[in-house]
């Protein structure tokens, strides 16, 4: 996994307390942005999206405290989701396994 910063024209930046990193697999060749909003409430939102195509598939957003670190441990709550639609996670964590072991298959052939 190798992530990479996300380059902005000065006039596409919205929000300065937002984020962005595009991650790639070396394995299996799944790749994915996540973005960082630090809202005002003293709270951050991660949102991780897979992207396939032009589209994205699966995306899952963390709730946790402003100014601290992604880690399971500091997480308070993950919303999972299939295009718009919010999905448990078991069922995400399913379509997630699929998808990559598909993209694997496409990168070893």
């Amino acid at each position: 996994m190798v992530p990479m910063e996300v380059s902005l024209e000065a006039e596409e930046i919205e929000d300065p307390n937002a984020d962005s990193k595009f991650y790639t697999c070396h394995v299996c060749g799944d790749n994915w942005l996540s973005v960082r909003e630090d809202e005002d409430t003293g709270e951050s939102r991660v949102t991780f999206v897979h992207q396939m195509g032009m589209s994205p598939v699966l995306k899952r957003v963390a709730h946790l405290q402003k100014h601290v670190v992604l880690k399971e441990t500091t997480v308070e709550k993950w919303d999972y989701y299939f295009d718009d639609e919010e999905i448990e996670e078991k069922r995400w964590q399913e379509k997630l396994n699929n998808r990559r072991k598909i993209l694997k298959s496409i990168c070893t052939n």
